[in-house]
């Protein structure tokens, strides 16, 4: 009898970690379709309102997820150290497509600017979420491998080169594509950047600004996240 009790409960606990798994991808997957489903209603009610691109962009903010969850794979399987750090270096890449689409809010225009800003926020926050939960999964994976000190290091140093990322996207053009197909034309702006590092005042404004917003809000979900670890319910027997 306490060989199936012991059972049942584990069994029970296991469904409910693979409950708690789906969920908040099954979440962002729905806010995804939802933003979809937004853009497509704004289309039917007023027209064509050439925020079509939204679409592309939050697909983009997908990969760091993909990726990220990838790296937690193939750690989890004990995969080569070297796999792991090219995962790893390919989520670093793709992050600040996520939130970058914070920026995208310089697209509301002068008509229907409330329906208009609903899209563009649901699909900032959804974007937003997604890279957040990207980099929950990365800091993990780091805080196993390596200690506490230097996942978040990892998630401090990530935010604040993807705020440089998302300059560089918004400004210069750039997109995460480019570290592939135009390699020699970004070691050129580091190294105009770096011949004279305070030269521009609103790259570093900008950068320090976003930083600090990204970092904040990434510790506030962190905090709920390990609050809500600690409160989980006990399993049905």
């Amino acid at each position: 009898m306490l060989g199936i009790w012991v059972a049942v409960r584990a069994r029970g606990y296991l469904g409910d970690m693979r409950l708690r798994a789906l969920l908040p991808f099954a979440a962002l997957l729905g806010a995804t379709l939802w933003c979809v489903l937004l853009l497509g209603l704004r289309r039917s009610e007023y027209g064509p309102s050439g925020l079509g691109f939204l679409v592309w962009n939050l697909t983009l903010a997908w990969i760091p997820l993909a990726l990220a969850v990838l790296l937690l794979v193939a750690y989890r399987r004990q995969h080569p150290r070297l796999e792991l750090v090219a995962l790893g270096a390919a989520w670093f890449v793709f992050l600040p497509n996520a939130p970058y689409m914070l920026t995208d809010l310089i697209h509301l225009g002068d008509q229907h600017r409330l329906f208009d800003a609903l899209i563009l926020g649901s699909f900032a926050i959804t974007a937003l979420a997604l890279g957040f939960a990207s980099l929950l999964i990365v800091q993990l994976v780091v805080t196993r491998a390596a200690g506490a000190a230097l996942g978040w290091l990892v998630a401090i140093g990530s935010l604040c080169a993807a705020s440089v990322g998302i300059y560089l996207g918004r400004v210069q053009r750039l997109n995460s594509w480019d570290v592939i197909h135009r390699p020699g034309y970004i070691v050129d702006l580091a190294r105009m950047r770096f011949d004279d590092p305070f030269g521009n005042r609103q790259l570093i404004g900008y950068v320090v600004a976003l930083s600090v917003f990204l970092t904040l809000a990434y510790a506030a979900l962190y905090g709920f996240a390990a609050l809500m670890g600690t409160a989980r319910p006990e399993p049905q027997r």
